[in-house]
C-alpha cells in the first residue's frame, strides 16, 4: 500500500523530478505483497481462522515484520563478529 501510494504521489510531479526506479524496487514492489499473503496463509495452516479485515492487516504488517526481524538479525550478527574480534 504505502508504494502505490508513493507512486500516486510521484506520478502529480514533472516527469524531471521523478526518481527513477531500478529492477529491485520493482522485485520488492512484487514480492512485498506476496509475502503478506504467505504470513496470512500459514496462520490458516496452523489452524487460525482469519476474518477478511485480520488478513488483511497481517498482509499490510508483513513488511514491517520482516523489517524488523532483519534488522534485529543485523544486528546481533553485528555484535557476534565484534565480540569474536
Amino acid at each position: 500500500m504505502l508504494n502505490i501510494m508513493d507512486l500516486w504521489e510521484e506520478s502529480k510531479e514533472s516527469p524531471s523530478k521523478r526518481t527513477s526506479k531500478d529492477g529491485l524496487y520493482w522485485l520488492f514492489f512484487v514480492l512485498w505483497p506476496l509475502i503478506g499473503a504467505a504470513l496470512a496463509l500459514i496462520q490458516l495452516l496452523d489452524g487460525s481462522t482469519l476474518r477478511p479485515f485480520l488478513a488483511f492487516t497481517v498482509g499490510l504488517g508483513a513488511p514491517t515484520t520482516l523489517k524488523s526481524l532483519m534488522t534485529t538479525a543485523a544486528r546481533h550478527a553485528k555484535t557476534s563478529l565484534s565480540a569474536e574480534e
